[in-house]
């Protein structure tokens, strides 16, 4: 399987890790370091969007996708990244929204642990990876389903 393998399959891992790294490091950052609560935890829920596209991408990559997951199953995988990227677009519209309306200045480092613009920025990371988690679920699950025979039929 040609698929299954290249340089698309090397590139999305790749960036499925930088986005679980990146996720989860900005979560201590912004949680803990510059108590901005929100947009750590819009990091951290963008962190766990993209650990779960990677745990597809290295179990399709291994060819055991279909021992831990049903076509079934990934529906409802998709289903999550669905949810997942909406709530991401609310998020997103809601701060930027929120930040417009209060004449809100554009992100500094003096105003990092209050700025509705960095909730913004992880709200859409949360949307991508979201999308990311729909997208490939969806991929796999048409793949899955041309090889996929139950054992009992």
């Amino acid at each position: 399987m040609a698929r299954r393998g290249g340089c698309c399959m090397y590139f999305n891992i790749i960036t499925a890790i930088l986005g679980v790294i990146g996720g989860w490091s900005a979560f201590g950052v912004f949680f803990f370091y510059f108590e901005n609560r929100q947009a750590g935890m819009w990091a951290f829920v963008s962190g766990i969007f993209a650990a779960t596209t990677l745990f597809i991408h290295i179990l399709y990559k291994r060819h055991t996708l279909e021992l831990w997951y049903t076509p079934e199953n990934l529906l409802q995988i998709r289903l999550l990244g669905l949810l997942g990227s909406l709530s991401g677009l609310v998020g997103l519209s809601s701060y930027i929204g929120i930040a417009v309306s209060h004449h809100e200045d554009l992100p500094s480092m003096n105003n990092i642990g209050t700025s509705h613009y960095f909730m913004a920025i992880w709200a859409l990371l949360t949307f991508k990876w979201g999308m990311s988690l729909f997208g490939f679920a969806h991929v796999y699950r048409k793949r899955l389903l041309e090889e996929y025979h139950p054992l009992l039929a």
